[in-house]
């Protein structure tokens, strides 16, 4: 005790002090190091997550999507071909304005034109008096001729012919005024041959009209047309425009809610755009359905099904143009397809083989019979589709 006491002095303590660190650290070694795991190498291969879509060749079609263009195919003007003031004014010849075909759009002041008719008719009359005098007198002529020179044939001074010919002529030439002046009676009242709608219009009571002047616009609503450009590598999916299932969808104004009509190509532009290099496209809305000019719509070109064809995620094509396959051994395999065409959401290749599973996401750090884990569980061990090269390794 008395030893212990002898230790515990202030010239002791440090001393002690370090001996117990020395102890804590030797003990708490022992004790970290009874406590660690061991680590094991592991000789299992790694294996690269991926996801994949499965595919069967079949017959596919080619789509594609682009906004299209309401646009009539030529605007009409308001141009009266007579003269006058205006006396009559339709209440929908105004901007916005329906009409029907050939109904009165407005009238024109019919007065100069009803008594330029009835002159018109008055010189076919005495032209027709004429020629009664004339022929009454060479029935006359050619009594007398036959009562003194028999069956001797008359002159034709005798018969009067030449003085017949020259009324006859005058005849048809007033008969002709006549015509002319009844169809510019016609015209005072204003018509059109469709059934159209009225873009811009000066017409008012009470202006004066010269002939040939335009004073506004309309269009025939049977001719509005859907203008689109395609590249050129959509052109060889619509070469045969019978074959095309073509929808046009738009926003109907009333409503706001989509609307579909089926639609034809009625013709394709004769050269490329100098600016895009593409191809312009006009397409017929098989019914009016509402459409109006400037109207943007979405316009869907179907093709015929191609067959023996993959129809794939865009997200499946690889850089460079390839693909990765996942054989049955969950191994890569490495194609390069031949594209049939990329549309937005997905691209159609010809089909290489009859089925497979296709790695539908980029795959940057993939290497040729690399192992994967497939993390979607599409297509497991037991079923996967055989790849040509699934036993090389």
């Amino acid at each position: 005790m008395k030893r212990i006491i002898q230790l515990l002095k202030s010239e002791n303590r440090q001393l002690l002090l370090v001996i117990f660190i020395i102890v804590g650290a030797v003990m708490l070694s022992r004790l970290f190091s009874n406590s660690r795991q061991v680590l094991h190498i592991s000789e299992q291969e790694s294996r690269l997550p991926v996801s994949v879509v499965a595919v069967q060749a079949g017959e596919h079609a080619v789509a594609i999507a682009t906004t299209g263009r309401v646009a009539p195919r030529n605007t009409v003007g308001l141009t009266p071909q007579v003269s006058g003031r205006v006396l009559w004014v339709d209440d929908s010849l105004y901007s916005g304005g329906y009409f029907k075909a050939n109904a009165v759009l407005f009238r024109i002041e019919q007065s100069d034109y009803l008594n330029e008719l009835a002159k018109e008719r008055a010189a076919v009359a005495r032209a027709e008096t004429s020629l009664a005098l004339e022929r009454a007198e060479a029935d006359a002529a050619l009594a007398e001729w036959r009562g003194l020179n028999g069956t001797v044939a008359a002159p034709a001074l005798v018969s009067r012919a030449p003085q017949i010919a020259q009324v006859k002529a005058e005849l048809a030439a007033a008969r002709a005024r006549s015509a002319q002046a009844e169809l510019n009676l016609s015209r005072t009242e204003y018509r059109l041959p469709f059934d159209g709608r009225v873009i811009s219009s000066a017409l008012e009571l009470g202006g004066y009209l010269q002939a040939g002047q335009n004073y506004g616009q309309t269009y025939n609503q049977q001719a509005l047309e859907i203008v689109l450009s395609l590249p050129k590598n959509d052109l060889p999916w619509i070469s045969q425009p019978r074959q095309l299932d073509i929808a046009i969808t738009f926003d109907e104004l009333h409503s706001n809610r989509p609307k579909t009509l089926q639609g034809r190509i009625l013709r394709m532009g004769a050269s490329l755009d100098e600016t895009t290099r593409f191809q312009q496209v006009v397409i017929k809305p098989m019914a009016d359905g509402g459409l109006l000019p400037g109207m943007l719509t979405r316009v869907v070109l179907r093709s015929e099904p191609v067959a023996n064809t993959w129809a794939l995620p865009l997200a499946a094509l690889q850089a460079g143009g390839a693909l990765w396959l996942v054989d049955a051994e969950n191994r890569l395999r490495r194609i390069e397809p031949e594209i049939i065409a990329t549309m937005n959401d997905r691209l159609i290749v010809v089909a290489p083989m009859a089925s497979a599973r296709v790695v539908d996401s980029s795959l940057g750090g993939g290497i040729e019979a690399a192992a994967v884990v497939i993390v979607n569980g599409v297509a497991n061990n037991a079923d996967a589709p055989q790849i040509a090269g699934d036993n090389n390794d």
